[in-house]
């Protein structure tokens, strides 16, 4: 049986290609240092592993979650929101739990994309957004350039005529960050343009090393659905643990779709995701994710530093463990060169035809293979 038009469309998942590769090598007896996705090595605090361990005995974690999220979850989270970021959420009807932001961003284009309509993605940009979100909605996709002249920020002006617009700050791959005058900018179009859903994934609002908390969109406008994750932060991507919060009625379009494709989270996770949040202290995070925030941002510095000993035009922020920067030609080439060399790195074209000649580094592995890693660039460069 063949495959759908839909999936047969779908290009090959830029990581398990990559993961592919790396296994190969491995399997040819290579010591590779996998730079190349965002899967952080640290454990995850004790606080969320023990919530996990305390909430799974209790007696009614075994039964069927809600699609919506559990209600005193749904209400934990409301209120931290309004700690963090002076915002109040009605837990009734303006947020829903989800699976990890990636099943949330995906199951949330469902409810407004239809054949046809032209969706903005980022370029570049996290490769869900252009094959769950268009391909499989069967859209149509327009590129939102992402340069680095403007700060990898897009021009609003290129969201005209889309049914929906993804925006991604701080930024996956670039680690870019937007600021005051652009989310006002933001918030002003999205006013004037009602016909167009944008969507604000902020999956990593909480891995800043400025000092300054990042900002959620809804400070700026309610007409908007916004998503975030515990995957980075506190080091537990396998949990498959976020939320999502805005508009009554595109939280309802988001439900509407979970309720068809799975039952939500698992309570026990859901539980230990409020524990974890309940840590903060206002906008101040837990001891654990300043620990975790100073390390990222220390092996941030140790690449950034290498690479630019090394010659290349590196891209610095202060937010994700991501390094974006040049590689001073065909980017595929130089990450094929690199892998020989024992280093596996992303390609930027992966992310979208605006990352050619960039690649990504993530911070994710301890100091001294960061600086083993770097020694063997030299060899390449």
């Amino acid at each position: 049986m063949n495959h759908s038009t839909r999936v047969r469309n779908i290009p090959p998942y830029l990581f398990a290609r990559l993961e592919e590769k790396i296994s190969e090598a491995r399997r040819k007896g290579m010591d590779i240092i996998n730079l190349g996705i965002g899967d952080p090595d640290l454990p995850p605090p004790a606080i969320l592993t023990e919530s996990v361990k305390r909430h799974i005995d209790e007696p009614d974690t075994h039964f069927y979650s809600t699609s919506r999220g559990n209600l005193r979850v749904r209400e934990d989270i409301t209120q931290w929101f309004k700690r963090r970021f002076k915002v109040a959420i009605d837990p009734e009807t303006e947020i829903a739990v989800t699976i990890g932001s990636k099943e949330g961003l995906a199951n949330f284009s469902r409810a407004y994309v239809n054949p046809g309509d032209y969706v903005g993605v980022p370029n570049p940009g996290y490769p869900v957004y252009g094959n769950a979100a268009v391909i499989l909605n069967e859209g149509r996709l327009k590129d939102i350039p992402l340069r680095k002249e403007n700060g990898f920020k897009p021009n609003i002006s290129d969201f005209e005529g889309c049914k929906l617009v993804f925006v991604n700050y701080p930024n996956n791959p670039t680690g870019a960050m937007a600021d005051y005058d652009f989310y006002t900018e933001l918030a002003e179009w999205i006013e004037e343009h009602p016909e167009t859903v944008v969507v604000h994934d902020a999956a990593y609002s909480e891995m800043t090393f400025d000092e300054k908390p990042y900002p959620s969109f809804l400070q700026y406008t309610r007409n908007t659905i916004e998503f975030h994750s515990l995957s980075k932060v506190f080091n537990a991507t396998g949990y498959r643990i976020g939320f999502a919060v805005g508009k009554k009625e595109y939280i309802d379009g988001l439900v509407k779709v979970k309720s068809q494709l799975d039952s939500g989270a698992p309570l026990f996770i859901q539980r230990a995701m409020v524990d974890c949040l309940k840590g903060y202290n206002g906008d101040i995070p837990s001891i654990e994710v300043l620990e975790n925030r100073r390390i990222y941002a220390e092996r941030k510095s140790i690449i950034e530093s290498g690479l630019n000993k090394l010659g290349y035009k590196v891209h610095p922020t202060p937010a994700t463990f991501y390094i974006w920067f040049e590689t001073g030609g065909d980017e595929m080439e130089w990450a094929e060169k690199a892998l020989s060399a024992g280093v596996a790195v992303t390609p930027g074209r992966g992310f979208g035809s605006m990352g050619e000649g960039f690649a990504r580094i993530s911070a994710t592995v301890p100091d001294e293979r960061l600086k083993e890693a770097l020694g063997r660039l030299t060899k390449i460069n």
